[in-house]
């Protein structure tokens, strides 16, 4: 179906934020959830784990279509938000959107192979077949 691109897209966005991590820098002395955090310390933010916040999303591990992940945290946000978000989104849904209209199926014919990075997730291979509509 494809109407479904673009929940599609966003749902795995959710789910497979491509980047995981944020390094700050606190500009004042605060406390977060009980912890001290000092002014000029250096702070690390989990992308990934905010979009998989069972607080947020109910069953987070599972892909669901039908889920409106709205809030993800995979482009960041406010003024920290990717800037090519936009463009982002529209190439996705785009592509899906192709796919979904020539192709019936998509099989998985190997063993996809992580890109290892501690900041950004992503795929070096991922070996498919097209079955045509």
């Amino acid at each position: 179906d494809h109407s479904l691109a673009r929940p599609a897209f966003e749902e795995s966005l959710r789910l497979e934020s491509s980047v995981q991590t944020f390094f700050r820098t606190s500009s004042r002395d605060t406390e977060l959830m009980g912890v001290r955090i000092p002014q000029d310390s250096k702070v690390v933010t989990f992308l990934a784990a905010a979009n998989r916040d069972e607080r947020q999303w109910p069953q987070p591990e599972r892909y669901d279509i039908q889920r409106r992940p709205v809030g993800h945290m995979a482009f960041g946000s406010g003024i920290h938000g990717c800037v090519g978000q936009v463009v982002a989104r529209l190439e996705g849904e785009l592509v899906l959107t192709a796919l979904a209209k020539r192709v019936k199926r998509i099989e998985l014919v190997g063993e996809p192979q992580r890109r290892l990075n501690n900041t950004l997730r992503a795929l070096g291979s991922m070996p498919v077949r097209l079955i045509p509509a």
